[in-house]
Protein backbone atom coordinates (compact mmCIF):
# COMPACT_ATOMS: atom_id res chain seq x y z
CA UNK A 1 0.00 0.00 0.00
CA UNK A 2 1.00 3.37 -0.98
CA UNK A 3 2.02 5.15 2.46
CA UNK A 4 0.51 9.05 1.14
CA UNK A 5 -2.93 8.73 1.59
CA UNK A 6 -3.40 8.31 -2.16
CA UNK A 7 -5.04 4.36 -2.06
CA UNK A 8 -6.28 4.64 1.72
CA UNK A 9 -9.56 5.64 2.78
CA UNK A 10 -10.78 5.50 6.18
CA UNK A 11 -14.41 4.97 6.35
CA UNK A 12 -15.34 8.44 7.76
CA UNK A 13 -14.03 11.54 9.07
CA UNK A 14 -15.16 13.69 11.34
CA UNK A 15 -17.48 15.85 9.29
CA UNK A 16 -19.15 12.12 8.76
CA UNK A 17 -18.69 11.73 5.07
CA UNK A 18 -15.72 9.90 3.85
CA UNK A 19 -12.43 10.60 4.50
CA UNK A 20 -10.63 12.19 1.02
CA UNK A 21 -7.90 10.55 -1.02
CA UNK A 22 -5.30 13.01 -1.91
CA UNK A 23 -6.47 13.29 -5.91
CA UNK A 24 -9.72 14.71 -4.48
CA UNK A 25 -8.49 16.74 -1.92
CA UNK A 26 -6.32 18.43 -4.97
CA UNK A 27 -8.97 18.69 -7.02
CA UNK A 28 -11.28 20.71 -4.39
CA UNK A 29 -8.04 22.63 -2.60
CA UNK A 30 -7.86 26.10 -4.95
CA UNK A 31 -12.17 25.84 -4.07
CA UNK A 32 -11.17 25.53 -0.78
CA UNK A 33 -8.45 28.20 -0.64
CA UNK A 34 -10.79 30.73 -2.64
CA UNK A 35 -13.95 29.50 -0.34
CA UNK A 36 -16.42 28.52 -2.93
CA UNK A 37 -16.89 24.87 -1.23
CA UNK A 38 -19.93 23.81 0.47
CA UNK A 39 -19.76 23.68 4.23
CA UNK A 40 -19.56 19.80 3.84
CA UNK A 41 -16.98 19.92 1.51
CA UNK A 42 -15.23 22.18 3.67
CA UNK A 43 -15.49 19.73 6.72
CA UNK A 44 -13.78 16.86 3.99
CA UNK A 45 -11.00 18.70 2.99
CA UNK A 46 -10.28 20.19 6.33
CA UNK A 47 -10.36 16.62 7.80
CA UNK A 48 -8.08 15.63 4.98
CA UNK A 49 -5.31 18.11 5.71
CA UNK A 50 -5.06 17.39 9.43
CA UNK A 51 -3.97 14.12 8.64
CA UNK A 52 -2.19 14.39 5.01
CA UNK A 53 1.09 16.48 4.92
CA UNK A 54 1.89 16.70 1.57
CA UNK A 55 -1.48 18.10 0.69
CA UNK A 56 -0.85 20.50 3.79
CA UNK A 57 2.18 21.65 1.97
CA UNK A 58 0.44 22.37 -1.21
CA UNK A 59 -2.24 24.02 0.45
CA UNK A 60 0.15 26.47 1.84
CA UNK A 61 2.04 26.73 -1.22
CA UNK A 62 -1.19 27.90 -2.74
CA UNK A 63 -1.81 30.45 0.03
CA UNK A 64 1.77 32.05 -0.19
CA UNK A 65 1.26 31.96 -3.86
CA UNK A 66 -1.97 33.70 -3.55
CA UNK A 67 -0.24 36.21 -1.15
CA UNK A 68 2.16 37.03 -3.59
CA UNK A 69 -0.40 37.62 -6.04
CA UNK A 70 -2.17 40.02 -4.01
CA UNK A 71 0.57 41.65 -2.77
CA UNK A 72 1.92 42.41 -7.16
CA UNK A 73 -1.84 43.48 -8.02
CA UNK A 74 -2.07 45.97 -4.63
CA UNK A 75 1.44 47.89 -6.39
CA UNK A 76 1.11 51.21 -7.80
CA UNK A 77 1.65 51.15 -11.64
CA UNK A 78 4.23 54.17 -12.68
CA UNK A 79 2.16 57.20 -14.22
CA UNK A 80 3.21 57.66 -17.53
CA UNK A 81 3.71 61.36 -18.35
CA UNK A 82 1.66 61.91 -21.69
CA UNK A 83 3.37 65.09 -22.74
CA UNK A 84 7.17 63.77 -22.53
CA UNK A 85 5.82 61.39 -25.02
CA UNK A 86 4.60 63.08 -27.34
CA UNK A 87 7.01 65.80 -26.87
CA UNK A 88 9.42 62.45 -28.19
CA UNK A 89 7.55 61.71 -31.08
CA UNK A 90 7.32 65.09 -31.94
CA UNK A 91 10.73 65.84 -31.89
CA UNK A 92 11.51 62.32 -33.43
CA UNK A 93 9.03 63.41 -36.26
CA UNK A 94 10.42 66.80 -36.73
CA UNK A 95 14.20 65.56 -37.02
CA UNK A 96 13.36 62.72 -39.24
CA UNK A 97 11.68 65.41 -41.60
CA UNK A 98 14.45 67.86 -40.99
CA UNK A 99 17.06 64.93 -42.20
CA UNK A 100 14.96 63.68 -44.88
CA UNK A 101 15.45 67.62 -46.27
CA UNK A 102 18.49 67.68 -45.69
CA UNK A 103 19.55 64.42 -47.69
CA UNK A 104 17.68 65.41 -50.59
CA UNK A 105 19.31 69.47 -50.53
CA UNK A 106 22.57 67.45 -50.67
CA UNK A 107 21.85 64.76 -53.11
CA UNK A 108 20.80 67.61 -55.88
CA UNK A 109 23.86 69.70 -54.71
CA UNK A 110 26.19 66.61 -54.77
CA UNK A 111 24.33 65.60 -58.41
CA UNK A 112 24.60 69.33 -59.73
CA UNK A 113 27.99 69.82 -59.09
CA UNK A 114 29.18 65.88 -59.87
CA UNK A 115 27.46 66.51 -63.20
CA UNK A 116 29.69 69.74 -63.89
CA UNK A 117 33.01 67.92 -62.49
CA UNK A 118 32.08 65.16 -64.95
CA UNK A 119 31.30 67.36 -67.77
CA UNK A 120 34.13 69.69 -67.68
CA UNK A 121 36.97 67.80 -65.32
CA UNK A 122 36.86 64.15 -66.07
CA UNK A 123 35.66 64.54 -69.93
CA UNK A 124 38.12 67.09 -70.41
CA UNK A 125 41.01 66.12 -73.10
CA UNK A 126 43.10 69.09 -71.74
CA UNK A 127 43.39 67.29 -68.37
CA UNK A 128 46.09 64.70 -68.17
CA UNK A 129 44.29 60.80 -67.29
CA UNK A 130 46.72 60.65 -64.25
CA UNK A 131 44.76 63.67 -62.73
CA UNK A 132 41.91 62.45 -63.84
CA UNK A 133 42.26 58.94 -62.06
CA UNK A 134 43.66 60.42 -58.73
CA UNK A 135 40.89 62.87 -58.48
CA UNK A 136 38.01 60.25 -59.10
CA UNK A 137 39.95 57.85 -56.91
CA UNK A 138 40.04 60.38 -54.07
CA UNK A 139 36.86 61.61 -54.54
CA UNK A 140 35.03 58.01 -54.59
CA UNK A 141 36.98 57.08 -51.49
CA UNK A 142 35.40 60.60 -49.58
CA UNK A 143 32.32 59.19 -50.84
CA UNK A 144 32.74 56.00 -49.56
CA UNK A 145 33.81 56.94 -45.82
CA UNK A 146 30.87 59.75 -45.87
CA UNK A 147 28.23 57.13 -46.08
CA UNK A 148 30.15 54.43 -43.64
CA UNK A 149 30.47 57.09 -41.10
CA UNK A 150 26.80 58.28 -41.55
CA UNK A 151 25.42 54.67 -41.47
CA UNK A 152 27.42 53.73 -38.45
CA UNK A 153 25.80 57.00 -36.59
CA UNK A 154 22.39 56.26 -37.40
CA UNK A 155 23.00 52.53 -36.28
CA UNK A 156 24.70 53.49 -33.38
CA UNK A 157 22.20 56.06 -32.17
CA UNK A 158 19.05 53.78 -32.78
CA UNK A 159 20.65 50.98 -30.38
CA UNK A 160 22.34 53.19 -27.59
CA UNK A 161 21.19 51.84 -24.95
CA UNK A 162 21.28 55.06 -22.07
CA UNK A 163 19.73 57.60 -25.13
CA UNK A 164 16.89 58.22 -22.54
CA UNK A 165 19.48 58.80 -19.17
CA UNK A 166 19.12 62.40 -18.35
CA UNK A 167 22.54 63.14 -17.61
Amino acid sequence: MNADNETRRPAAGAGGGPVLRCEEARILLMGYIDSELQPAEVRRIEDHLAVCVPCRREEQGFRKLEEMTEEMLSEELPTLDIDAAWETIYRRLERSVGWLLLSAGLILLLGYTGWNMLDEFFLNPEVPLIVRLGAGGGLSGVIVLLVSIGREVLTKHRSERYREVKR
